[in-house]
């Protein structure tokens, strides 16, 4: 598919018309029917302006499409249509849940004697974990 017919399908699934589109990217409407029927190829500066009036990516405006499981799709899908404050909202939990996931810094209750303490620890692998304290179990 050529990138013609791709800027029409996102248009259209993005509930857009040619007039609406051209008003968002800043050209005349027949520019987008000349983009659309691949008479004409947009500068740079436009192609900017379509990914974002489209909310798409470059990969899927040029028709790449990697492998992607049906999961990952729809969750491109739904943020695709979130504004500005949901995707950066979503890029703050994304990256707090990478840091818990890959265990960058691990804040732990410790019990020393009669008080609640917190020590820090860092995961250096998947399956150790050190500089803990020495625990021996049971109450004094």
């Amino acid at each position: 598919m050529k990138i013609g017919a791709n800027i029409k399908k996102l248009r259209i699934r993005a509930g857009l018309t040619q007039q609406q589109l051209a008003r968002k990217i800043e050209v005349t409407p027949s520019a987008v029917c000349n983009y659309e029927t691949d008479i004409s190829f947009p500068k740079s500066e436009i192609l900017y302006k379509i990914f974002y009036a489209l909310r798409t990516s470059p990969n899927e405006l040029f028709g790449y499409s990697p492998m992607e499981s049906e999961e990952v799709r729809r969750h491109m899908e739904k943020f695709k249509k979130l504004d500005e404050i949901g995707r950066e909202n979503v890029d703050r939990f994304t990256d707090s849940e990478l840091e818990r996931k890959e265990g960058i810094a691990v804040r732990i209750a410790a019990r020393n004697g009669d008080s609640d303490s917190e020590i820090q620890i860092k995961k250096q692998s998947d399956k150790q974990i050190s500089n803990l304290p020495d625990y021996n179990g049971g109450r004094k």
